[in-house]
């Protein structure tokens, strides 16, 4: 299985979250860890999953982040399994549901993928981190669920 995982990382707390999944997902086959700004269509290509990551920016995809999705041509991930993860400082349970892994699983979808896992978000302290602890283990457990959902294939 070939994986793609692509990350902004303002701070590099998104970073840290997306080599944790991509270390994890290495287990089961070759991962390429790409940086949003060099994400091309080509990298999508011959990929068998695609987890995608970014902090929220106020309650939002950052400003450099939306423009990725235009630039990609309709329906470019069909069929392929889809996953989306950010970092966040904690909101209450009614901000929480304005995340950027929510937006990007909705651009990601729009593309043709296809939802393996719900989004999810990694905690840092205050607005630019460090990660709380236990985040970067708890990015290997969700990593670690989306791989034991790949043999179901599809949303649960």
């Amino acid at each position: 299985m070939n994986s793609l995982v692509v990350y902004f990382s303002k701070f590099g707390n998104t970073q840290r979250v997306a080599e944790a999944i991509a270390e994890e997902i290495e287990s089961v086959g070759p991962v390429r860890l790409l940086s949003s700004d060099r994400l091309n269509a080509s990298d999508l290509e011959n990929v068998d999953l695609v987890v995608m990551g970014s902090p929220t920016h106020r309650m939002n995809l950052p400003e450099v982040v939306r423009p990725i999705f235009e630039r990609l041509p309709k329906r470019i991930l069909r069929g392929k399994p889809i996953a989306a993860f950010d970092t966040s400082y904690k909101m209450s349970p009614i901000l929480a549901r304005f995340t950027a892994a929510k937006k990007l699983a909705q651009k990601l979808r729009k593309l043709g993928g296809s939802r393996i896992i719900a989004p999810e978000t990694f905690h840092v302290i205050g607005r630019e981190g460090p990660l709380y602890d236990g985040e970067i283990e708890r990015a290997s457990t969700w990593a670690k669920t989306i791989l034991e959902r790949l043999d179901g294939k599809g949303d649960k």
